[in-house]
């Protein structure tokens, strides 16, 4: 096999000897002596064929560098174009996809190679297509960059937002051949942005005070209305704490109780007496939170407060139109009775005695009926100044209604201080009262009863100085009589009546009557009040009013309230049995009951035992046995309303009347109490109150029904104040059930 060696030239410059030293490589050892020595065309010829075999070779190689680097750099761009997540893409001047990326393929649903080639038209809405070719169209024409947001319909039919930026692609020479895009979807931004631009709005526009403050307390953002309540600005509340705002009508203990609230339950809200920048101490309501990040670490508090000033009047309002009298401004039956009880407490404590005096004017009913209201009302008004100016400051001068007043005295130490008390009221309306031109000789009846000879209770004191007054009106009027009834008698006979009612309830001897309730607008029989009636053989008939408020003193109440529940629902169930239709019918329900923590599953078991739903009841409370512990009470409600039972609030405006209170409880129906129904229609008191309490019925949504209606005066009153329901002696008394079937068979 021949071997290719080199030949080198060492001789002189002669031309067939050069070629040969120059092609000496490709001449095989020993081949000289048999070939003819090559001619210079040929020797030119082989070495220029070998020169563009080597160039081609070098130029070959260099390409196939050039091809893999270029794929090289390619499958890297593609890498990098993949890897976004954006949408990425090159179209030319038809507005064809030439380059995209694989999130742009993923949104038109495609894969990369079915994609190229083709524009808009094959993978969007019409309208979207064309929107975009004529964005294309424009960016190309006007060889500038374009951004701009849009929607874009994925292949699944879910519209996201993205903003486009486009650009346009130009060669050397500066012609146009495309454009590059790259949109990004902005749908989750978008949405962040309307979020935080809703809660700033309502952070600047909300009418509560809202504080922001640090996980320390120290304020970071207040709004408009924080300003607005407290008159502190951004700046002088931003960087403090709110000790700013304290009061200082709140104790250590009740903020360390409710931080205590706030860690516990992580929430607080309630009543707060903060100062504004003015000095001026106001009530708000204020709920406060904490707000935690993503990984539970607590990143602010934030309180939102509400001015209720308003409010807090409007209870005083209320409060005090509820315990005093509206004309003459003293304390009305309420406040006394209150009043006397607080005495009661305190004279047993200090071994001291208290008065009751009570007084009725003699003669006025001739005053009022010769010479009107008017009249009348300002001598009721004078008697009551006159009776302000002959009493010590700390006694009670009360207005019972019409013209009866009476007069509550404390430390007292003998009965003569009591009855020289009496004889001065006596002696201070002795004198004329003048109203313009006309005067007017008003003297009075008065009856004196002392604890604890003559009662230890506010309605025996009472009960009794009312009988020592009678018995004045009956010696000639204008005089003062003690009352000498025997408390061993009281007391023995009040014994009597318990163990008899203890009997009776024991043997259910007890009967529940029915009143009914009406529509005023139509008359017709829209509920029924379930009422207890108790007839003893020695007795005789016990009014309601004596053995409930027995029952009430020594617990019987808990049984009874439970009997007269259960027979109320058998008979409902027993009419609905007959084929009759009874209306909801109510029972009452005392403080006492209510607050029992096994009221629920006893009121339950009652339902179960007799088959009676829930709706055709309806539980009636007072409004004094509600606050007289007003959480477990309020929660106890809230229990009732969710098993489908109605509630009403009996005697409403007889008592506290809380407001805030009130718009807590779950209650359906407001009953206004007989007392401000008797006035109507020619006492604009009354009038007043009642108007005041269908108006906040019909502000809250609350049904209001009136009670004691007694003739059709009350009944055109009420209609033209469009009170909604009543019921009194008017509509029907109290009666057995089963004189009830006729007129609910026609219902």
């Amino acid at each position: 096999m021949p071997t290719y060696l080199p030949s080198r030239a060492r001789g002189g410059h002669g031309g067939p000897s050069r070629l040969a030293v120059g092609l000496g490589a490709l001449v095989p050892l020993g081949a000289g002596a048999a070939t003819a020595p090559a001619t210079p065309v040929a020797t030119a010829s082989i070495a220029l064929l070998l020169a563009l075999s080597i160039g081609l070779f070098l130029v070959n190689r260099r390409r196939a560098r050039a091809l893999k680097l270029a794929e090289e750099q390619r499958a890297l761009l593609t890498a990098l174009l993949d890897a976004s997540p954006d949408m990425i893409f090159f179209k030319d001047t038809e507005s064809r996809f030439r380059l995209i990326n694989r999130a742009a393929a993923e949104v038109m649903g495609r894969p990369v190679e079915q994609i190229l080639g083709k524009d808009d038209r094959d993978f969007f809405p019409a309208a979207a297509a064309d929107a975009f070719r004529q964005a294309d169209t424009q960016v190309m024409a006007e060889v500038g960059v374009q951004q701009r947001e849009e929607d874009v319909q994925h292949a699944d039919g879910r519209l996201e937002r993205y903003d486009t930026l486009k650009a346009p692609v130009r060669t050397t020479d500066g012609r146009v051949i495309g454009l590059l895009g790259v949109s990004r979807r902005i749908t989750a931004e978008r949405r962040n942005q309307e979020r935080l631009k809703l809660a700033a709005q309502f952070f600047n526009n909300a009418a509560e005070g809202i504080m922001v403050t640090r996980p320390d307390g120290v304020i970071e953002h207040v709004n408009p209305a924080f300003t607005q309540i407290t008159g502190y600005r951004t700046e002088d509340a931003v960087g403090k704490t709110p000790r700013l705002l304290q009061s200082g009508r709140h104790s250590h203990a009740f903020y360390q109780r409710m931080w205590d609230t706030l860690t516990r339950h992580g929430r607080w809200q309630g009543e707060v007496w903060n100062r504004r920048k003015s000095g001026e101490v106001y009530p708000e309501w204020l709920d406060i939170s904490p707000v935690f990040g993503d990984d539970g670490t607590l990143l602010h508090y934030l309180g939102i407060f509400s001015d209720i000033s308003s409010i807090k009047a409007s209870e005083a309002q209320m409060a005090h139109m509820a315990q005093h009298d509206a004309l003459t401004g003293l304390p009305n039956r309420n406040l006394l009775n209150d009043r006397i009880s607080t005495a009661l407490r305190r004279a047993q404590r200090d071994k001291q005695m208290v008065a009751v005096i009570f007084l009725d004017l003699d003669h006025f009913k001739d005053i009022n009926d010769s010479y009107g209201h008017a009249v009348g009302d300002a001598v009721l008004n004078q008697v009551a100044h006159r009776l302000l100016e002959c009493v010590r400051e700390e006694d009670t001068v009360a207005r019972l209604g019409g013209d009866e007043f009476v007069v509550l005295m404390e430390d007292i130490d003998s009965p003569d201080r009591a009855e020289i008390a009496a004889q001065r009221i006596l002696a201070c309306l002795a004198p004329p009262l003048a109203y313009k031109d006309q005067e007017f000789f008003v003297g009075c009846s008065v009856g004196l009863s002392l604890y604890p000879e003559d009662g230890d209770s506010t309605e025996a004191l009472i009960r009794n100085a009312d009988t020592a007054m009678y018995q004045a009106k009956q010696q000639g009027r204008n005089n003062a009589q003690r009352y000498h009834a025997c408390q061993t008698e009281q007391t023995r006979q009040r014994v009597r009546l318990e163990n008899a009612l203890r009997r009776a309830i024991d043997k259910a001897e007890l009967e529940v009557w029915y009143q009914p309730q009406v529509d005023l607008a139509t008359g017709a029989l829209v509920g029924l009040e379930a009422l207890c009636r108790w007839h003893d053989p020695d007795h005789g008939a016990v009014p309601p009013s004596t053995f409930i408020a027995l029952a009430e003193r020594n617990g019987l109440i808990v049984p009874l309230g439970a009997q007269v529940l259960r027979k109320v629902c058998e008979q409902i169930v027993a009419w609905r049995a007959a084929g009759l239709k009874p209306p909801r019918v109510a029972v009452n329900v005392s403080g006492r009951q209510l607050r029992r923590l096994d009221f629920l599953g006893s009121l339950c078991s009652i339902l179960e035992a007799a088959d009676c739903r829930p709706e055709w009841i309806e539980i009636e409370v007072t409004e004094s046995d509600i606050l007289k512990d007003a959480e477990p009470s309020i929660a106890t409600l809230h229990g009732i309303r969710e098993m489908g039972i109605s509630l009403s609030l009996d005697d409403f405006g007889t008592g506290f009347s809380s407001l805030s209170y009130l718009k807590r409880l779950p209650i359906n129906t407001l009953k206004i109490d007989r007392s401000f129904i008797d006035g109507l229609p020619g006492d604009g008191n009354d009038r007043a109150i009642v108007q005041a309490v269908l108006a906040m019925g019909r502000s809250l949504g609350i049904q209001v029904l009136a009670e004691g209606v007694e003739n059709p005066a009350q009944v055109a009153a009420l209609r033209l104040m469009n009170c909604h329901s009543a019921q009194g002696y008017h509509f029907g008394r109290p009666a057995p059930a089963e004189t009830h079937a006729e007129r609910l068979a026609t219902a």
